[in-house]
């Protein structure tokens, strides 16, 4: 069975995953906002700019690979945020058990 400080450590190192997955979600979701902004910005740019389209089209179909890889990595990072939180409450569980075990004796 595993000691009181293993369980502590592994409760601490999940806690610092979860953190650091967090503030990844966090960046994630700041460069979907800003993708969301240029696809937006290319819009208003493909109706202002009636003499040249094709430039206007790359333009576009840029901004949307763009917002697809933002959207892409958001998912990502979300995704291992809750992993994250998951280790987290198994490390806490064990250690809640841990100190029950201990409070029986």
């Amino acid at each position: 069975m595993s000691t009181r400080a293993e369980l502590e450590a592994g409760l601490a190192k999940a806690e610092a995953d979860w953190r650091r997955a967090s503030e990844n979600l966090d960046n994630a979701h700041a460069e979907r906002a800003r993708a969301n902004d240029d696809w937006d910005e290319t819009g208003v740019d493909r109706r202002g700019s009636g003499s040249d389209r094709r430039t206007a089209d790359g333009d576009r179909r840029r901004a949307d690979s763009g917002r697809d890889q933002a959207n892409a990595a958001w998912d990502c990072a979300l995704a291992a945020r809750r992993e994250a939180h998951a280790v987290w409450d198994r490390a806490r569980a064990a250690l809640d058990e841990l100190e029950k075990a201990e409070g029986k004796r």
